[in-house]
């Protein structure tokens, strides 16, 4: 589950002035079951809502897909029944459709169901589920992990991503599934021939020509990784080409973005040769840029201490100093031809908790399953770069500081936040664009925690939760805060039209959920 949630889960939604809607007879409903209907220009055309209606006899369970317009009005709703036994592992959107994947183990099954944004069904895909892959679902769905398997092609289908066995080590299959009469479907399958190799893949970008993708290999009681980056065409899913980044250039990837003129862009950090990622520091920021071929269009390298430091300080370790690591969600690329990257700043720390849990076990307590190492997040860095890529500034916004538990506890600190990112973990929320004025809005979740009150007055200060955009006009950068008053109600933040949120509440007595649109303060 996304950290989002644990954090949202004492938040409430009263809000003056502003849109509002209310669903009833909702018997079960889990917020990562919600989105929003994102166009090319990331601005909304609608939302959707998948949720259990009511209880039925034998096993049965009756579940509804309601659509609604980007103003909160009624489109369409649509119910179906499934078995009690089928969990909602992840959805996507495509701009023309939706898809929910329904994990059923008894039935060993993978069910994708899929309707069009006026919630008219389209035929289901039933996947078949060997006893390895229920393990690895077993497993994804205690971690909340399993929304990674599930990704949109704009207008033209899905693509699911699961684990193979077929090889000497584990694998990977990417299966797309059409949505669009005129596409059909493939398959890109990666056999490992090595013994032990362990390959997991992430999509980093995709659009309706291209899926870029970054593959980490590694083996079990090794901390050695080994990255990748692979093209596909998404049309064939034939393979274009693959950039390894081998011990004497080695590269950690976490960003990618593909241009309107069919150029592929990658952005993360560079490693002095034979480096070992899992724990060692880099040198600085890395991009790369290809074409169709794979052939090197351009390539920039920006060092912590040479660049960087002109605007922060920087250690002789390339580690910046008090404020540890910084990692990137997005890179945004304005229409006059600049670059914007959106990162947060972290550290690797110790976990309370897990260290308690572990004292617990010791002293016969029970078995520790928390780890002890975390990252604990702060503030926003948004780092400007011109049409060649040259760093031009490094603007810093205060966020309160939240704690994620790492996945594992050996490896470098960047490398942690890799697996943290993925599932989700930091508090970047989403970003968006306004293409009509040139401007982009990065959205967070900011804890601000209260300080102690003078001693006249008992207690301290009441701590609260603030939705934070940090807005770029003009070249300049802008921060908005609304704040969310705390109540004990299920709770989540969803994109809606360009200049608004939308604040979704779930209340568990009332079976309902209750939508409220709020206007930021922008111009």
């Amino acid at each position: 589950m996304r950290k989002l949630l644990y954090v949202l889960l004492f938040v409430g939604t009263y809000m003056v002035s502003a849109q509002s809607k209310t669903i009833e007879n909702m018997v079960k409903f889990k917020v990562k079951d919600s989105g929003s209907f994102i166009n090319d220009a990331n601005d909304v055309d609608g939302y959707y809502f998948f949720y259990e209606v009511d209880k039925l006899k034998k096993g049965m369970r009756e579940y509804a897909v309601q659509i609604l317009d980007k103003n909160l009005n009624d489109i369409a709703l649509k119910k179906f029944v499934a078995s009690k036994r089928s969990v909602m592992v992840a959805n996507a959107f495509n701009n023309d459709a939706i898809m929910f994947a329904l994990f059923n183990k008894k039935e060993k099954t993978l069910t994708l169901k899929s309707f069009d944004k006026k919630a008219n069904p389209r035929e289901d895909v039933v996947v078949s589920l060997d006893k390895k892959l229920i393990r690895i679902f077993d497993a994804g769905i205690k971690a909340g992990s399993l929304n990674t398997i599930l990704h949109p092609v704009k207008g033209k289908g899905f693509v699911l991503i699961t684990s193979n066995f077929e090889g000497k080590g584990t694998g990977y299959s990417l299966n797309f599934y059409p949505t669009n009469e005129s596409e059909k479907e493939w398959e890109f399958k990666f056999v490992p021939e090595e013994k032990r190799g362990h390959h997991n893949v992430t999509p980093i970008a995709i659009n309706d020509n291209f899926i870029v993708l970054i593959d980490v290999k590694s083996k079990r009681m090794s901390k050695k990784k080994e990255f990748k980056t692979i093209v596909l065409d998404a049309n064939t899913g034939v393979k274009l080409f693959d950039k390894p980044y081998d011990e004497n250039d080695p590269k950690l990837i976490s960003n990618a973005f593909i241009s309107s003129d069919g150029k592929i862009s990658v952005m993360g950090q560079y490693y002095k040769p034979k480096a070992k990622i899992a724990k060692a520091q880099s040198l600085g920021l890395y991009t790369e840029n290809y074409n169709d071929k794979g052939e090197v269009l351009f390539s920039k390298r920006i060092s912590w201490q040479e660049d960087v430091s002109k605007f922060l300080p920087v250690k002789e370790n390339n580690k910046l100093e008090d404020i540890g690591y910084i990692f990137f969600h997005e890179i945004i690329k304005t229409e006059s031809g600049e670059y914007y990257a959106i990162g947060e700043q972290y550290k690797k720390t110790l976990s309370a908790f897990g260290m308690a849990t572990a004292t617990l076990s010791a002293f016969g307590g029970g078995v520790q399953t928390s780890g002890f190492t975390q990252l604990t997040i702060k503030d926003i860095y948004v780092f400007k770069f011109d049409k060649e890529f040259n760093l031009k500034d490094v603007d810093k916004f205060e966020k309160g500081k939240s704690r994620v538990p790492n996945l594992v506890d050996f490896g470098s600190p960047q490398f942690n936040a890799y697996q943290v990112a993925a599932f989700g973990g930091f508090d970047f929320v989403y970003s968006q664009r306004d293409v009509k004025r040139d401007r982009f809005y990065a959205n967070f979740i900011d804890y601000e925690r209260g300080g102690k009150k003078k001693k006249k007055n008992k207690g301290k200060k009441k701590s609260r939760f603030v939705f934070k955009t940090i807005i770029q006009d003009g070249g300049e950068l802008s921060v908005d805060n609304i704040e969310l008053p705390k109540q004990t109600r299920y709770f989540r933040v969803l994109p809606a039209k360009v200049g608004y949120v939308l604040l979704l509440e779930y209340d568990r007595k009332k079976k309902s959920s209750s939508l409220r649109m709020e206007k930021l303060n922008i111009n």
